[in-house]
């Protein structure tokens, strides 16, 4: 089962993980980007820590609800806008008054980001946007079996592997786009940034 205490327990280690590679985020979108992914990513960070520590939600659709609104009124790029829409569609995927999902409700909430980030998104996989992270990510974990862990793992190894695929992709999107061929041998800060995320909450289960 993943309970609101065990997401909220995951959200905040991914929040440690994310603030600490901050600086790498910066440095890794200063190569193509505007050199300011790490900033926003950061204050993603305080937003879920932010959230959390008000201890206003008392289900996990308003926990989601609640961190989806906090990142998208977040400044700075466009991933607060982004990952709000993640958020946003994981919370419709669930139920209200639930405080506690099995497999079914997990894939639930998985099908419910991807509906929701396919409608607002023209990035495809190949494309080197977080894309590249987020949807082998979020089909993984909709395929596979078991508990919580067995589901973010899945969805941990998916997302790192799709980052790190990232390196060998010419951008499509952003500023990068700009760069041509010039932007191979670069991952994707964005599809880095959702690769920690699902990361470190695999590993603190």
């Amino acid at each position: 089962m993943l309970t609101l205490e065990l997401l909220q327990k995951m959200l905040l280690a991914a929040a440690v993980e994310l603030k600490d590679k901050s600086l790498m985020l910066c440095e890794l979108d200063g190569v193509c980007g505007d050199g300011d992914h790490g900033l926003t990513i950061a204050r993603i960070a305080d937003a879920i820590n932010e959230k959390i520590a008000a201890n206003d939600s008392t289900d996990i659709k308003g926990l989601l609800d609640d961190l989806s609104m906090a990142f998208m009124n977040t400044n700075g790029g466009s991933a607060g806008p982004l990952w709000g829409t993640v958020f946003e569609g994981m919370a419709e995927g669930v139920e209200e008054g639930v405080t506690e999902l099995d497999e079914a409700g997990i894939h639930a909430m998985l099908e419910g980001a991807k509906d929701d980030f396919e409608c607002i998104s023209k990035a495809k996989i190949g494309d080197k946007t977080m894309v590249d992270a987020l949807y082998p990510a979020l089909d993984a974990g909709m395929a596979a079996t078991g508990d919580a862990k067995a589901i973010f793992t899945a969805m941990a190894e998916a997302a790192v592997k799709g980052a790190d695929a990232t390196a060998d992709m010419v951008a499509r999107f952003g500023r990068a786009k700009n760069l041509g061929e010039r932007s191979l041998g670069t991952k994707d800060p964005g599809a880095v940034s959702l690769s920690i995320l699902y990361v470190s909450m695999a590993q603190a289960l």
